[in-house]
């Protein structure tokens, strides 16, 4: 899903290119993604089709539960076929998943397994067509309207390509952590950083996150602010 731009870090425009029109090939992509995530129930409804059909619903507009049911009731025939959405053995129609049946299993599959598989299609498509990851944006921010049961806001902290605002990654920041400890492990997965720019704010301008990037051989882009007093001396000496 697109997302607004989350760094006020200008992109390198040298190492952005055209990015490539959705091609066909991308569906089936996509389902091979999402089986790599664990299924925690019994085997009515693959899981596999169940994800893909909330993702659907979710890209077609929906922003709630009920809406992704209708969103699924309401799927051609020829979707379900390709999402391998499997026919009832009592008719001729294909048998969907109830909305409850999809709120517990979001309920109970690993969200971060889940924000990796999600994340790797796009890089996967673009590393199919030629290109490489180029200029992805680290940054942090609360959800808005959303909370669990104690009250805490959810925070995540997610990579973001710069020319297409595509999610690359995204890891929820626990209660016990903040956005330092999990920018290593936010960047571990993503694969063909060598040689492209990392930008993030302030808060990353740390010397183990700028050992761990040119470790991978990645360029990085990042603010000093007042409170990093010998850091701006020595930029203002360089």
């Amino acid at each position: 899903m697109p997302a607004d731009a989350s760094s006020p870090i200008p992109p390198a425009f040298d190492q952005l290119s055209e990015q490539p029109g959705a091609v066909p090939e991308e569906i089936p992509g996509l389902l091979e993604r999402l089986a790599e995530v664990p299924d925690p129930r019994g085997v009515r409804h693959a899981l596999v089709a169940v994800l893909a059909l909330t993702a659907c619903a979710v890209s077609a507009g929906a922003v709630s539960l009920p809406a992704v049911g209708e969103g699924t009731t309401d799927t051609p025939p020829s979707v379900l076929e390709r999402l391998g959405v499997r026919p009832d053995p009592l008719c001729p129609k294909r048998c969907l998943p109830a909305e409850t049946t999809v709120r517990r299993l979001l309920a109970r599959i690993d969200g971060d397994v889940l924000d990796r598989a999600v994340g790797r299609w796009p890089a996967d498509r673009r590393a199919s067509s030629g290109g490489r990851l180029r200029g992805p944006a680290v940054d942090g921010k609360s959800l808005r309207g959303a909370a669990r049961a104690e009250g805490r806001k959810i925070h995540l902290l997610a990579a973001c390509d710069h020319v297409s605002g595509l999610v690359m990654a995204r890891l929820d920041v626990g209660e016990k952590t903040n956005e330092i400890t999990c920018f290593q492990p936010l960047l571990v997965p993503l694969s063909g950083l060598a040689g492209v720019v990392v930008t993030s704010d302030a808060m990353h301008t740390r010397h183990e996150h700028a050992d761990h990037l040119l470790s991978r051989g990645v360029h990085y882009i990042v603010s000093v602010k007042g409170n990093q007093k010998n850091r701006i001396v020595t930029g203002q000496e360089l």
